[in-house]
This record gives C-alpha cells, structure tokens and sequence, in this order.
C-alpha cells in the first residue's frame, strides 16, 4: 500500500468513527427525556375560602369567604353597603330624617326606631341609597343615631319579588304580626298580633311587603341581619333568621 493510500484508509476509518458517534448522540436526544428531580411539580389547586373580615363601616368593605356566594352576588351587597353607609350620613339624627320627610312609626320600645318616608314605598325607587324608604335609629352614647337603612319593596310585594342581593349574605323579612294605623302619612305602631291574626278596625298589617336592613354601624350578626326579639319579623318559609357572626362585629378583649 502507498502512502497516499494508506492516508485514505485511514480518513475512511476516521470518518466511520465520527458517524458512528454522531449518530449515538443523536438517537439519544430523540428519545424521552429521563426524569429530572429538580422538575417542579404542579402548582396545587385549592377551594378554601378566605377566611372572612368582621364587618367594621370604618375600613374597606370585604364580604368575602361566604361558601356559595358568588362574585356577582358579593359586588352587589358590598356595593349596596358602601352606598348606604355613605348617603345615610346626612340623616345622623331624628331630625334631619324629619326635616326630609320621615315619621316614626313609634316603636322606640323595641330598642330600635323606625321612621319610614311613606310616599317613598310606591315611588318606583327599588334599593336606593339615596332615598331609602325607613331608617333606623339607635341610643349609642347617650344620644339617638341612625344605625340602619331598611329597604322595602312596594305594597304588595311578596318574597317572590324579592330580588336578590348577595345570595347567602342578605336576607328579607317582613312584619306580618304588626299592626299599623292607617294614617297615609304617619302610620304608627298600633300592637302585636298572631302571624295569621286580624288588626283592629282602623288598623293593618302595613309591614307584610319584604324589607330588608342595611347596617351602617357594626352590627354581631352581619350588615344584612333583620332584627331580634319582639320586632323581629319573619323570614321565607325554610329559612333560618340570618346571623352573620363571619362578618359579624368584632369582639374585643
């Protein structure tokens, strides 16, 4: 053999080589990456909710971590609250509430007293911040001041009616056990009856369409709860009285 021919020889068996080894490398590229340790694993999925805020009208307003709630149904009762805490501030007191056409109903014995614009209930105005149809007042220190908003539907509405809110977060109610003169303008607490029971002459159950309170001072069951005890009202049929203690005022101590 030539020199010239043994260097082909050679460059052939070199070039055999290189193949060879480029085609290992690249059938193992081709294949299924082996399994890493440092690959991170799937970010985990989670339904809790969080853990609700009591309610406090001084801070932001946060409703949430109400199972079944929805975000829709949370906007509207926390819009519907912040809109209430802000224009029930020109009605601080019994006399500015006057001065716009309020009357009480005269139930200051229940604790709470409301006075209720009359000529509002009927005027198409359904959940309106800026004329809500009765308003609450409460003794807080020493003096009476407005703690609540109480929207009612039109004379004659029924629960059916009732349009909702915040789901699980606002409850209606109505007064189908008290009795009311029937003054037009002023209709003022007459008695108590049974839920099926008849008012006396010149008297009727003014409060059988659905209301609903709106709390702008802390409240322990929730800025949406109807009231306690003897003026308390009634719930739809199958439901429980609504305590919100999750967004309930903050206990101290």
């Amino acid at each position: 053999m030539s020199w010239s021919g043994g260097r082909v020889a050679v460059a052939v068996v070199a070039l055999v080589i290189i193949v060879a080894g480029c085609g290992s490398s690249s059938s193992h590229s081709a294949g299924a990456p082996a399994a890493s340790t440092t690959t991170k694993p799937p970010a985990p999925t989670t339904t809790t909710l969080e853990k609700p805020k009591p309610y406090d009208p001084s801070k932001p307003i946060d409703l949430g971590g109400t199972p079944g709630v929805t975000p829709v149904e949370q906007h509207r009762a926390e819009t519907l609250l912040r809109q209430t805490i802000v224009d029930l501030k020109k009605f601080q007191t019994p006399a500015e509430a006057m001065a716009a056409g309020y009357r009480s109903i005269g139930d200051s014995l229940t604790g709470d007293e409301h006075y209720v614009k009359w000529a509002a209930v009927d005027d198409g105005h359904i959940l309106d911040p800026t004329r809500p149809e009765s308003l609450v007042y409460e003794y807080r220190d020493g003096k009476q001041q407005v703690a609540a908003a109480m929207y009612m539907l039109p004379f004659g509405s029924r629960f059916t009616d009732a349009p909702d809110v915040g789901g699980a977060l606002t409850q209606w109610h109505v007064h189908e056990n008290l009795c009311l003169t029937d003054n037009p303008t002023q209709k003022t607490l007459a008695g108590f009856v049974e839920i099926n029971g008849k008012c006396q002459p010149g008297t009727s159950k003014a409060g059988a369409m659905p209301m609903l309170h709106v709390w702008v001072v802390p409240n322990p069951c929730g800025p949406f709860a109807a009231l306690e005890g003897i003026g308390a009202g009634q719930v739809p049929a199958g439901q429980t009285r609504l305590c919100d203690t999750a967004h309930g005022e903050a206990t101290t101590g």
